[in-house]
């Protein structure tokens, strides 16, 4: 027990210990979104990256069209053998949307290996977990690959996480 008398679990130590450096990657829709939420939880990419912690989630301008989030929420129904999911209601564009924790980027060898039903074909896949949505989405525009939030706005997002 800790000195308050609460009990501190091993993934409040883990939570806390997660850096935060402000890195954002940009995502199109409906794809962020759905990352941000937990639905989606790897995240493939061309590209290898060093970072680990908590990875911002931005939401690029391209709207997404009706069909694109048909075919992506039936995937997912399928995916997950769950049709009850709750997706979004909207599919917000330019803003930053939450983040995630990204705690390995696996070759696609690997991730093979660990993932063999894994939902991503990409030469790299991010494995995230602990989605965090924003409140207050922040209105923003993105940069290529990974990128670090202006200092104002990491700031603020972090105030207005859901808890």
């Amino acid at each position: 027990r800790g000195i308050s008398g609460v009990v501190s679990r091993v993934q409040d130590r883990e939570l806390m210990e997660m850096s935060d450096d402000g890195m954002c990657l940009s995502m199109h829709q409906p794809w962020a979104s759905l990352l941000v939420m937990g639905i989606k939880i790897h995240e493939g990419r061309t590209w290898y990256t060093q970072h680990r912690g908590r990875l911002w989630v931005h939401a690029g301008s391209k709207v997404p069209s009706e069909e694109d989030i048909r075919e992506l929420e039936q995937f997912y129904r399928v995916h997950t053998g769950n049709e009850a999911i709750r997706f979004p209601g909207h599919y917000p564009t330019s803003c930053l949307l939450g983040s995630v924790d990204m705690t390995e980027c696996l070759a696609q060898e690997e991730y093979r290996e660990m993932y063999p039903e894994g939902e991503s074909g990409s030469p790299y896949v991010f494995i995230c977990s602990n989605p965090q949505e924003l409140m207050i989405k922040f209105p923003m525009s993105g940069k290529h690959k990974l990128f670090k939030l202006e200092n104002k706005l990491h700031m603020a997002a972090k105030k207005t996480l859901k808890k």
